[in-house]
């Protein structure tokens, strides 16, 4: 294969192929429990993050973070609590 070739096929296909960008949202995509359809990418100045978008990604990896903790800690109580009570039953 020569190296021209090889260039052409490496290449994407010129054109418009962000045909599935103009797909229309489905109810479930609009509640947010459904996949949503691609969007177009932001390009020069407004290919930034927005400081909501910031706040928010703070607020929500703090909001899965105590979730979790609180979560492993239950299953851990409840886990020694639940060996506790056995042990007291194989012995009594």
């Amino acid at each position: 294969m020569s190296r021209r070739s090889f260039r052409s096929w490496a290449l994407p296909p010129t054109g418009d192929l962000e045909y599935a960008v103009d797909r229309p949202w489905s109810p479930g995509a609009r509640l947010g429990i459904w996949f949503h359809p691609p969007r177009r990418v932001a390009t020069g100045h407004r290919a930034r993050i927005r400081w909501w978008h910031r706040v928010r990604s703070v607020i929500l990896l703090s909001a899965f973070v105590v979730v979790g903790g609180v979560a492993l800690a239950t299953a851990i109580g409840v886990g020694i609590f639940l060996s506790g009570f056995l042990i007291e039953q194989a012995i009594g």
